[in-house]
């Protein structure tokens, strides 16, 4: 039940020891340098635990933190269903997301850490993530910290990640003042993005990701400690070591932490419940209402986070009709967030302060081009130079072990090759492995000059299982001649969720139903089509593109030590033995996105 509790307010008090404001990383998305920018000009004020009335007198709770002068400021949201008490710590953990406040409010803005219902210490009853009465909510807290004696009445939100999300949903609301966003790292697609992979249950990310959430909830540390404690925790080396011992016991987590129950039920309700997508799923997912989105929006995602946030940049990319601009920045998976604050603040600068940064005047689409080490810009994406080409798979011998081929014609003969499907955590003899193949490669040869591959990657593929269900793990990788590998891509899709949704689809993204799954007959072949992230790489002269096949999201992965977000998850369902076919009517292929710009002359066998 909502709760008109009100606790009593607290005083402003300035700031002794603020935050420490260490940005980290790219902080401008291309080569170029604002024409203005606000100056740190100002100490801070914090307010903990202010009280937010909603319509319906639930009292929601927030930090405020705001320049110690006279006068009224733009305001920056950051809004979520974490605790509140670590976001100034410094501490590397993926839910500190709200952006380096000190930064931020020294060069003018207020900024505003708000609690949705039911979580932290906000009031009233939580739901799942990114729900109908949490979109108003967000509407509703927006427009009144418009009417707040320290706001100029004019709104942005910060954030990456839930942070990011949720700005979507919010400026579909259409709250009169929140005049522009900037979500970085923010799915757009409930089911197909975050909670699902291509049907399967997204266990690596929710089991860790709910039971710390779930469990952190009542933390409470006052400001001074926090603040102290981020002159601690902001060092490298003790980021680093905090960093590797949390992803390293994300898997022991799960068993180790007692999260809420309302965590606990809504976890079960996820993975056992809503399997499918439908109405739960969509109402709770930006890309529907995309289009209602009226104000500027500046999307930023980085090439390290295929797992749940990059899809929806480009998503929104399509999806939204307002002023935008798209940013995809170098491989970069880090917390707390400290990066392109530069970026963001040029943005707010012309739209909340009319300042002229020259931001507007930046190219519609900036990317960094891996390979090369470099921004490029373009007008629209996908590039409009870039040109498709299929690379066939194809056959060198019957040994399903052995490096085979990517090349441009597809095989006159049919051929295939089989590789085992083992359930990740299936117990088996270790010696199996010898004789059993569970990864199937593919290389091509080397490329004759560099050749830039920049756009949608897209995978069909003809096969059969000795199962009713399968499911199918995809990685692109750079090899260089010596042998080292830089990964670009991931895919996934489970078989009996093959069927197309041919009008939700778009140029980044094989959509496919995930409504009604469609049992594989045994032995029999089928046609499977998804998409790969999209990529942007630079091949050198000599260099090859590694395609690597099989069902076991925990031996086809990266992890934040290899530089990307990536989680395992539950698959394949059952033991099997997949073929995959190659050539005659039943082609296999990779379809890559090349520049014109860049001709390929890859020396690939026929």
């Amino acid at each position: 039940m909502a709760t008109t509790e009100r606790r009593k307010a607290t005083s402003p008090s300035a700031l002794r020891i603020r935050p420490r404001a260490k940005l980290t990383g790219q902080q401008l998305a291309g080569d170029w340098q604002p024409e203005k920018s606000s100056q740190p000009a100002y100490q801070l004020l914090c307010e903990p635990d202010i009280a937010i009335p909603l319509p319906d007198g639930t009292i929601l709770r927030g930090d405020l933190y705001r320049p110690r002068a006279d006068g009224v400021f733009p305001t920056l949201l950051a809004w979520s269903g974490y605790t509140r008490a670590l976001q100034t710590t410094g501490l590397p953990l993926p839910i500190n997301e709200i952006g380096q406040v000190s930064y931020i409010v020294a060069r003018g803005y207020c900024h505003l850490t708000v609690n949705a219902r039911g979580t932290g210490k906000s009031g009233g009853e939580r739901s799942i993530h990114f729900s109908p009465v949490e979109q108003k909510d967000v509407a509703d807290v927006i427009e009144w910290a418009a009417e707040q004696p320290w706001s100029n009445g004019n709104i942005g939100m910060i954030g990456m990640s839930y942070f990011a999300a949720i700005q979507y949903l919010a400026a579909a609301q259409q709250p009169p003042h929140l005049k522009a966003i900037f979500p970085y790292l923010g799915f757009t697609d409930l089911y197909r993005h975050f909670v699902y992979h291509g049907g399967a249950f997204h266990s690596g990310l929710f089991a860790p990701y709910y039971t710390f959430v779930g469990s952190t909830q009542q933390v409470t540390l006052p400001p001074l400690i926090r603040h102290l404690a981020s002159y601690v925790m902001n060092r490298n080396w003790i980021q680093q070591r905090i960093r590797n011992f949390f992803f390293r016991n994300e898997e022991k987590m799960p068993q180790q932490m007692h999260p809420e129950e309302s965590w606990m039920r809504d976890f079960a309700r996820l993975a056992f419940d809503e399997l499918y997508d439908g109405p739960f799923y969509q109402e709770k997912s930006a890309w529907p209402v995309l289009d209602r989105i009226q104000i500027p929006v500046c999307i930023g995602t980085n090439w390290a986070n295929p797992g749940i946030h990059m899809r929806g940049a480009f998503q929104a990319w399509h999806g939204i009709h307002a002023p935008k601009k798209l940013f995809i920045g170098p491989p970069d998976p880090r917390w707390p967030w400290a990066n392109y604050h530069e970026e963001l603040l040029a943005w707010y600068d012309f739209y909340l302060k009319g300042l002229d940064t020259g931001v507007e005047e930046q190219p519609a689409v900036r990317y960094w081009l891996q390979g090369a080490e470099c921004w490029k810009s373009a007008t629209d994406w996908p590039l409009p130079q870039a040109h498709t080409q299929r690379l066939y798979l194809a056959s060198k011998s019957d040994k399903s072990e052995e490096a085979h081929l990517l090349q441009s014609d597809p095989p006159v003969q049919q051929t295939s090759l089989a590789f085992a499907a083992i359930p990740r955590g299936m117990l088996y003899p270790k010696e199996l492995e010898k004789y059993t193949t569970q990864i199937l490669t593919y290389l091509t040869e080397p490329w004759e000059e560099e050749t830039e591959v920049t756009g949608p990657l897209k995978l069909q593929l003809m096969l059969a299982s000795t199962a009713l269900d399968t499911h199918i793990v995809a990685r692109v990788s750079d090899i260089s001649p010596q042998g080292e590998t830089r990964i670009l891509s991931f895919g996934w899709l489970q078989a009996s969720h093959r069927k197309v949704d041919e009008e939700h689809s778009w140029p980044d993204e094989v959509v496919h139903e995930h409504a009604t799954p469609e049992p594989l007959t045994p032995g029999s072949p089928a046609t499977l089509v998804f998409s790969l992230t999209p990529t942007a790489n630079l091949f050198k002269q000599g260099h090859r593109l590694k395609l690597e096949i099989g069902s076991r999201p925990d031996l086809l992965r990266a992890t934040v030590f290899d530089g990307f977000i990536y989680f395992p998850y539950e698959a394949p369902p059952y033991p099997a033995r997949n073929t995959l076919f190659h050539g005659g009517m039943s082609a296999s292929y990779l379809e890559i996105s090349v520049c014109r710009e860049s001709r390929s002359h890859l020396a690939l066998s026929q």
